[in-house]
């Protein structure tokens, strides 16, 4: 009867009350302070990191709280290393506060690869090979032989190389190629739409040289650049020796 009596009571109300206000303060605090702790509506963009210097990341990552772990390092030929190729997450995604952005960046340790034996295999076919190794086309020295167009000799640096040789990816491999008849007359090929690197191929396999390149100001990829003009012209009545060189422009 006692208990009754007090859960009636004046007292038992103001106890029930200042408990209630107690747990409600409580409450309050505790989802202001998950808020906080999870920073709750605090979203940034996350920065475009890539082909900044490793050294900058600090810096530029800070200002916004955030951080950063390299997970990847790879060799990419013509990227100078320590830099940053890869992010997750992407440029533009929304983060919180604090958190990590895993990175890759380029390395500065060549690969090697193994030359592979070229020697007696048509030019077109040396090439692709050099190619699928990382490896790339650079002066092609016609010489006189009963071969034509087949590769005679790889050098590099004007040194003979051969077979096996362990060289650096993106190395670039000098041919001597033959050619049957150095001494007659051949028409000058069509090169208009060409890039430079076709265009040294196919005048090669026509027994010629490539020439003079004369790049357009507005070119800001050479490797994509196509031939617009070219001298000698394309004209079937007016055939040259061949070994002659032909110069191109390009756009």
């Amino acid at each position: 009867m006692s208990f009754i009596k007090f859960i009636k009571s004046k007292a038992f109300f103001v106890q029930l009350g200042i408990i209630s206000g107690i747990t409600l303060v409580l409450l309050i605090g505790l989802v202001q302070y998950m808020k906080f702790y999870t920073k709750h509506g605090q979203e940034i963009e996350v920065p475009n990191l890539t082909d900044l210097h490793i050294d900058q990341l600090q810096e530029i990552l800070e200002v916004n709280d955030l951080k950063f772990m390299v997970i990847d390092s790879t060799y990419l030929q013509g990227k100078r290393p320590m830099l940053v190729y890869g992010q997750d997450p992407k440029p533009g995604s929304k983060v919180k506060e604090g958190r990590t952005i895993y990175i890759s960046i380029t390395s500065s340790n060549t690969p090697k690869v193994k030359l592979p034996n070229l020697i007696d295999l048509s030019l077109r076919k040396a090439t692709i090979d050099l190619k699928n190794l990382g490896l790339g086309v650079g002066a092609l020295v016609l010489r006189p032989d009963i071969a034509n167009n087949v590769v005679l000799e790889m050098t590099m640096g004007g040194s003979k190389v051969y077979p096996g040789k362990q060289v650096a990816r993106g190395s670039i491999i000098d041919l001597v190629v033959g050619i049957y008849n150095a001494d007659s007359l051949v028409n000058v090929p069509n090169l208009v739409g060409l890039t430079v690197e076709e265009a040294t191929l196919y005048l090669s396999e026509t027994a010629l040289y490539l020439g003079a390149v004369n790049y357009g100001a507005a070119i800001t990829d050479s490797s994509k650049a196509l031939v617009v003009r070219q001298f000698p012209e394309v004209n079937d009545e007016e055939p040259i020796n061949t070994m002659s060189y032909v110069d191109i422009w390009v756009e």
